[in-house]
């Protein structure tokens, strides 16, 4: 029997050098027996290593060298070497019909938006579905993890939604959100009016961005009406299955929650864009999206519906085209943060393709579901939030006038045409954006944003000096202190102060020796006090020594942030402060800084000079001083 070696090798074989240039090369995996593979390596000195475990090499050869190899070396086995990718997940094709195939959605996949799923609960073993948490309200909860599925369809439905990108299984429209489960429906299906209000109540107290509401009834029910209204009220998007009846009642055939003007009421259709037989039909009907045989999740113990019980099912209904819908607002908010749900929910009434009659009707509401990456038909504030800073601009501005942005009763100054730029600590803020459109119609939209960070426990959002925290946090000039906290009230050394006009301005922070006898190599801040010096902002004091754990008063802060900045000064102005003057070193900093508005008197009369700083009232001079125009 014979032993055979695979070898690894740079070939040029029997074939002139223009050969050898002039055509393409590609990998080849070669197989030869024992005393072939000792020829070759007699002929070619540049014999690269093989493999260790099987006799397997790689060969790089044109198609002569090819050809030469198999002529000399007949018995040889030459294989291309292929391309492998990891193994895909499943993309419905339901995602083409409504443009949200990952290509065309790519970057974005809905991360960081909260979406609950309100229904028979979320298998919570299922590979696919990662879910972030939840809650049970109905009469009987499953053991272990309480919000667990026993009835199926909650899963189904949250794998349309949200099934994750892990190159097996299948994925949602939106596999980046954060899924919560709320089980209000038991293991039949079935739920009463208190689980389903109470599941709301959840979704209302736990912040969830967008509400997946897969249920229906034939019967207004007030209390949901209720407790549905005010969680839109407040903000959340609330989508929900039209219902089933299409075929069993005449006329309108909306179920409810569908039928409320809270909730966007999702009929289905087919692959070839006619309405699913029994999606029901009606004037509170908002829009369609795919709802005919589309695979899933499914909880693999109650997968008997065919003969691989591998946790996926096809499934019909107006229950599936609702995800759909969920998913496409949740890739939206993930992109335009701070839109209001009013305001994504017009877009994608303005952006659906029409299937029926002109306009909006009873069979298709305003049309088919389609993803547009690019908003292009309104005006809209764009925000981008990074560690605190906030930058909003006006998108589309050929289509408003006469804009605002206001926080309450202030009107926040524009940094340049339909521009702001603001600083805000951890927390949700609430703007009006007022404007004037095409038509001459007033229009004010309410704009949410959700600041995570900088999350000090000690500065709450509303400190009036929290802004210009947020404005160093943000520029990575100030940061709190390891058990989180800022310590807005501790007096500021002169090591950190040095510290942050060394950030700010750029210096070298590498530690090293100085020229002051009580700052060492190991002093953290050695780096930026000795590289103050040499900038000229600071001398140190007649012994030679810095000081560097003495805290700053007042008035040092003065000649430190003047000889960072180096304002202007008008002796003709001068501030007559009754603590502060002429002869004091002092005396030409605090002018300069209180004439330019950047550091102020405790009152009229007075400066309070040798009073020493805190780390919150430093930080809003440094910001007045970086940016005089925001902070004025």
């Amino acid at each position: 029997m014979k032993r055979y070696a695979m070898i690894l090798f740079l070939f040029a074989l029997l074939v002139g050098p223009s050969q050898i240039y002039a055509e393409e090369t590609h990998t080849y995996l070669v197989y030869a027996s024992e005393e072939q593979l000792e020829e070759i390596k007699k002929q070619f000195q540049d014999v690269a290593t093989h493999f260790e475990e099987l006799p397997l090499v790689e060969v790089e050869l044109n198609d002569s060298e090819k050809q030469a190899l198999q002529q000399q070396f007949s018995s040889a086995e030459v294989y291309p070497n292929r391309q492998y990718e990891t193994a895909a997940d499943v993309v419905s094709p339901s995602f083409g019909i409504i443009k949200s195939t990952p290509k065309e959605t790519s970057p974005y996949t809905g991360k960081g938006v909260r979406v609950a799923v309100l229904d028979t609960g979320i298998d919570t073993d299922h590979p696919d579905l990662k879910i972030k948490g939840g809650v049970c309200t109905a009469a009987v909860c499953s053991q272990g993890v309480s919000y667990d599925d026993n009835f199926g369809h909650g899963t189904h439905v949250a794998g349309i939604l949200a099934a994750q990108k892990n190159n097996s299984g299948i994925m949602g429209v939106a596999p980046g959100v954060d899924l919560f489960a709320i089980k209000a429906m038991n293991e039949k299906g079935a739920g009463s009016t208190a689980q389903i209000t109470k599941g709301v109540e959840w979704a209302i107290q736990n912040d969830i961005d967008i509400l997946n509401l897969s249920i229906s009834i034939s019967v207004n029910d007030r209390p949901l009406e209720l407790m549905l209204q005010k969680a839109y009220e407040q903000g959340m998007l609330i989508v929900s299955a039209a219902g089933n009846e299409g075929s069993l009642v005449e006329g309108n055939s909306i179920t409810y929650p569908g039928k409320f003007s809270s909730v966007i009421a999702v009929g289905a259709v087919n692959a070839n864009l006619t309405k699913e037989q029994n999606s029901s039909i009606g004037a509170e009907l908002e829009m369609v999206a795919p709802g005919t045989q589309i695979y899933s999740t499914y909880p693999k113990e109650l997968d008997e519906w065919d003969d691989r019980q591998d946790g996926y099912r096809k499934m019909t209904g107006t229950s599936m085209a609702a995800p759909h819908v969920t998913g496409v607002l949740a890739l939206y908010q993930e992109q335009y943060p701070g839109l209001s749900n009013k305001k994504l929910r017009t877009y994608i009434q303005n952006t659906a393709k029409d299937l029926g009659l002109p306009g909006r009707d009873e069979q298709f509401g305003y049309g088919l579901l389609q993803y547009q990456k690019q908003i292009t038909t309104m005006p809209y504030v764009q925000a981008a939030i990074n560690q605190g800073g906030i930058q909003l601009q006006v998108k589309n501005q050929q289509l408003a006038s006469n804009w605002s942005l206001s926080e309450g009763d202030t009107l926040i100054p524009e940094t340049a045409p339909g521009e702001w730029e603001l600083y805000k600590t951890a927390g949700t803020y609430s703007f009006k954006f007022a404007y004037t459109d095409q038509q001459g119609k007033k229009v004010t939209e309410v704009l949410k944003l959700d600041v995570k960070q900088p999350a000090f426990p000690d500065v709450t959002m509303n400190a009036w000096y929290a802004p210009h925290i947020s404005y160093l946090y943000s520029h990575d000039m100030m940061k709190g202190y390891t058990d989180g906290t800022f310590k807005p009230r501790k007096e500021i050394t002169r090591a950190e102060a040095l510290t942050l006009i060394g950030r700010a301005q750029g210096l070298s922070s590498k530690q090293r020796n100085t020229r002051f006898t009580d700052v060492s190599f190991n002093n953290s801040a050695s780096g930026y006090i000795q590289s103050a010096y040499e900038a000229g902002i600071i001398d140190g004091f007649p012994d030679g020594s810095f000081k560097p754990y003495q805290s700053v008063t007042r008035a040092e802060m003065a000649i430190l942030i003047q000889n960072t900045y180096r304002f202007d000064y008008d002796d003709t102005k001068q501030m007559a402060f009754k603590d502060v003057h002429s002869r004091m070193a002092s005396y030409e900093a605090i002018q300069a800084l209180t004439q330019q508005d950047i550091a102020r008197g405790v009152s009229s009369a007075y400066f309070d000079p040798v009073s020493y700083m805190n780390r919150f009232s430093f930080s809003v001079f440094m910001a007045r001083a970086e940016n005089q125009n925001l902070f004025q």
